[in-house]
Parts: C-alpha cells; sequence; structure tokens
C-alpha cells in the first residue's frame, strides 16, 4: 500500500456503495423518461441489456479508467495498489454478468426443449441466487468486524478501498453536526408517532366554534333538493344524498367520513350537530 494510502472508515465504504448503486438508478430514471417516447414495452422486453449497458458504461468511465467507482471518487477513495488490469475486468465480469444473469435466468432456463434439463437450469440458477446472498450477508458480518471489503466482489478480488484524501481532509463528522442530526431524527420520530394519535377534525370543530359567531339553528328545516343544490361540506353535487335533520343534504361520503371520524360532527353550514339527529337518505320525488 502506497505511503498515501491509508484507511478508510467502514461508514464511508458502504457510503461509496450506496452512491454507485444510486448513480446507476439515476441513469436508469432518465432512461425510463427517454422511454415513454417509444412503443409500449420496449424497456420492459430489452430492461436486462439496458440494465447492463448503463453499468458497463459506468465501469468503463470509473473503475477501468481511475481504479475507482464514482461513489469512490466522490468520497475521495479508491483501491489500494497498482492498477490490476486482470481485476478490473473479473471486477466487471462479476458485477454485470452476474447481475445480468440473474435477471434472464426464467428466460434461460425456459428456452429449451428438454423439461428436465430446463428444471436443473433453474435449480441450478435458484441454489447459486441463495449461495450468493448467504456469501453477501456472511461477508458484511465480517466487514462489520474487520473493516475492509464492503462488497462480496472486493473480497473475492482482495480490493480494498483506502483513503487518497490529503491528511487532515479525510471524511469526518463533527460531533455537533451528530447531535444535531440525533436531535432533528428523534424529534421526527415523535411526531410521526404523535400526530396520527391527534384527531385533526375534533380539533377543527373546537377551534371553528371557538372563534365562530354562528349558532346552530335549532329548528329543523326540512331539507330541499333542486337542480343548484349543493353538498354542504364539498360544495359538488351531492353524490347519494343524505341529510341528518337540518336544512342542509350532504354527499353520502361526506357526512358518513366526517361522522366516523367525529361523531358530533356539525354541518359546516348552519351548525346543526349530527349526534342530535340520525343520518339518512335523502329520497328524490320522481319527475312526473
Amino acid at each position: 500500500m502506497e505511503s498515501n494510502e491509508r484507511y478508510v472508515p467502514r461508514v464511508t465504504q458502504l457510503d461509496a456503495v450506496e452512491l454507485d448503486d444510486e448513480i446507476v438508478n439515476i441513469l436508469k430514471s432518465q432512461v425510463t423518461n427517454v422511454s415513454r417516447y417509444t412503443t409500449a414495452g420496449f424497456l420492459g422486453r430489452w430492461e436486462a441489456e439496458i440494465d447492463a449497458l448503463l453499468r458497463f458504461i459506468v465501469w468503463k468511465l470509473s473503475v477501468d479508467k481511475v481504479y475507482s467507482t464514482f461513489g469512490q471518487q466522490l468520497l475521495s477513495v479508491r483501491y489500494g495498489g497498482k492498477y490490476n488490469k486482470r481485476k478490473v475486468y473479473l471486477f466487471a465480469l462479476l458485477t454485470i454478468g452476474s447481475k445480468y444473469l440473474k435477471q434472464r435466468s426464467h428466460e434461460i432456463s425456459t428456452s429449451t426443449r428438454d423439461a428436465s434439463l430446463s428444471e436443473k437450469v433453474k435449480l441450478v440458477f435458484h441454489w447459486a441466487d441463495i449461495t450468493i446472498q448467504v456469501a453477501s450477508l456472511i461477508n458484511l458480518l465480517v466487514f462489520l468486524t474487520e473493516g475492509k471489503y464492503p462488497q462480496l466482489v472486493d473480497r473475492i478480488l482482495r480490493l480494498q478501498p483506502v483513503s487518497i484524501a490529503p491528511p487532515g481532509r479525510d471524511r469526518s463528522v463533527g460531533y455537533n453536526y451528530m447531535t444535531r442530526e440525533l436531535l432533528w431524527h428523534g424529534f421526527i420520530e415523535l411526531l410521526v408517532f404523535a400526530v396520527p394519535l391527534v384527531n385533526y377534525h375534533v380539533l377543527k370543530r373546537r377551534v371553528t366554534n371557538l372563534f365562530s359567531w354562528k349558532k346552530a339553528n335549532s329548528d329543523k328545516k326540512k331539507a330541499n333538493f333542486t337542480s343548484s343544490t349543493k353538498c354542504a361540506e364539498c360544495n359538488e353535487n351531492p353524490v347519494l344524498p343524505h341529510h341528518f335533520g337540518c336544512g342542509h343534504i350532504f354527499c353520502f361520503y361526506c357526512v358518513k367520513a366526517n361522522i366516523l371520524a367525529d361523531e358530533k360532527y356539525e354541518c359546516p353550514l348552519c351548525g346543526s350537530s349530527a349526534a342530535d339527529a340520525s343520518v339518512t337518505p335523502f329520497l328524490l320525488k320522481p319527475e312526473l
């Protein structure tokens, strides 16, 4: 290892892997946007080939060129030692080829007319996938212990990420910044837990009654339905019109949804409470 190459913290190595995945996903999203102008089903048919091509381009412009992935370059990291062409090409074969075979495993296993051979090929792909996943899990556990080789392919090829940042400029996170982030995350988690417990509809009714001078009409007027009648809640033509004693009509969904959220739901126009009467459908008189 060269003198200017130093150990990379575990979090930085994992962040580099995540950045590499995000870069590929960004390229995929751009291709998806462009594919909207192509024939239907084009992207789905060639998705595996497009994914392999994008990964090949990323590999060609990063690992093959500067012996470092784009995610590693953003964090001043590269693979240690001298450029090894053999390892670089094996890296491309293992990362790009394995993902392509996994995406096309179904087509490959069903391409033969021999049913028994097809089942054997399918079984081989199945156990190969399980083996890779188990090996990746074991590699992650070992990585968390020793801090080397964050990916399985790195361990197989002995490609250890090292820092190439100048001394004193290594990626570090200040204590004050971490404390602030922990406080914000704790506050957000508290809001995520507490906000759903607050009944917004009840709170809205109480605030409205507190600042409103409109009193509920104690006289129960008869609801009339005309061509210009609007729902008292959504101000649209009532769908399945219902009412609960006052002279206003509601959509069935509007009145039922609000009563389920607040048993003492009040008419927004006159202030009559739904707790004083039952919700009944409004019977439209047939036109003669």
